[in-house]
């Protein structure tokens, strides 16, 4: 029920006008257990802040302990992470009178009864008052009975909260058993998608503005199921661009290109990448890079051999970085990722030539 949730939020005192407004903002499209989803664009909409200021204003609601960010992920793409509102420590308590007379606190519940009660339907706060075989209140009992009326499960597609399977807490918060069936188990750690946030604000060197970094990690949050988006991977591309602005590059340039390209990878950028052959060379297909003698003539023309013993997917790779970017290069990546972070880490890096040992130091 989003009007206890937004009674709540407005008499909080957060002490940050812009993470005030999206403290409400959730809390109008909280339901009755207050849990809240909504997308960027009707935050954009709602609070007429740019995205850099909700993100920023988001991540003080998480560390002021307003907001939990669950593993629930909604939305087509499943992009869209489902919050939990709570009530922190030193929180304003705001209550009510119902229709009965009787007081009832509007507030969240705490951490400790989240926890503890996550299993439980109504939250805690709206539960106190009600006695063993009492009927709910017409407000209540409708918004239990109609899981689509209220505003936060109408406004996106993919998917509802169900009490019966509830959210995990990511563990830099909290480290939770989870409840199911009497059974005790240990919580998982919240999806890769929740260090999005943590790889936005990463510390920058002076050189990279934080609106180019924005658009690199948005670009790659789009790409993540290609290419896994990691905390190696957000050190190696800083690196990168750190390396082609010394050579001349700008960041800015650097991801645009790769942004309109729709690589991955950072990489200088050229004016061709395929010189035109000459001579008595012979022409090479555009898709090289599928069979192995596309692979082996692109090589020879690139002054590129394979070496005594050398499997041939090294020797590819080796091929592929002298061609330089390009659906080569993504293909490959692409591939890497099938077999896990780590093998697209290093591939990463290799393309990029950034020595692995210095990522693991970095790590």
């Amino acid at each position: 029920m989003s009007g206890y949730a937004y009674q709540w939020a407005k008499r909080q005192l957060v002490g940050d006008s812009s993470a005030k407004t999206l403290l409400k903002t959730y809390a109008n499209w909280a339901s009755e257990d207050y849990s809240t989803w909504v997308t960027n664009e009707e935050l954009e909409l709602d609070t007429e802040l740019n995205i850099q200021t909700i993100r920023r204003a988001r991540n003080k609601l998480i560390e002021l302990g307003y907001l939990l960010e669950t593993d629930k992920r909604l939305g087509r793409t499943q992009s869209i992470v489902v919050y939990q509102m709570l009530a922190p420590v030193g929180a304003t308590l705001v209550q009510s009178v119902d229709a009965r007379g009787e007081t009832i606190s509007l507030s969240p519940p705490t951490l400790e009864e989240f926890a503890a009660k996550r299993g439980v339907k109504q939250s805690p706060s709206k539960s106190q008052h009600s006695k063993r075989g009492e009927n709910s209140s017409p407000l209540k009992s409708q918004a239990a009975s109609d899981s689509t009326s209220s505003p936060s499960k109408s406004h996106v597609e993919g998917g509802e909260i169900s009490p019966e399977a509830p959210p995990n807490f990511d563990t830099k918060i909290a480290l939770v058993e989870q409840e199911k069936a009497g059974d005790q188990q240990p919580a998982r750690r919240a999806p890769r998608v929740a260090l999005h946030a943590e790889l936005l604000n990463i510390e920058l060197p002076a050189s990279i503005p934080f609106a180019v970094w924005d658009m690199w990690c948005e670009h790659r949050e789009a790409k993540a199921k290609d290419a896994p988006w990691t905390r190696p991977a957000a050190r190696v591309s800083i690196k990168k661009l750190e390396m082609l602005a010394a050579a001349g590059q700008s960041p800015e340039v650097s991801v645009e290109e790769a942004v309109l390209r729709g690589w991955t990878g950072l990489f200088p950028v050229k004016a061709t990448s395929m010189p035109a052959p000459s001579g008595g060379s012979v022409a090479i297909a555009a898709d090289w890079h599928t069979t192995v003698a596309g692979v082996e003539e692109r090589g020879k023309q690139l002054g590129v051999t394979k070496r005594d013993g050398e499997v041939f997917m090294r020797f590819k790779a080796r091929v592929v970085k002298a061609a330089g970017p390009g659906e080569w290069m993504e293909e490959m990546l692409r591939d890497a990722a099938r077999f896990g972070d780590e093998h697209y880490d290093a591939l990463y890096s290799y393309f990029n030539d950034i020595p692995r040992e210095k990522v693991a130091e970095a790590a």
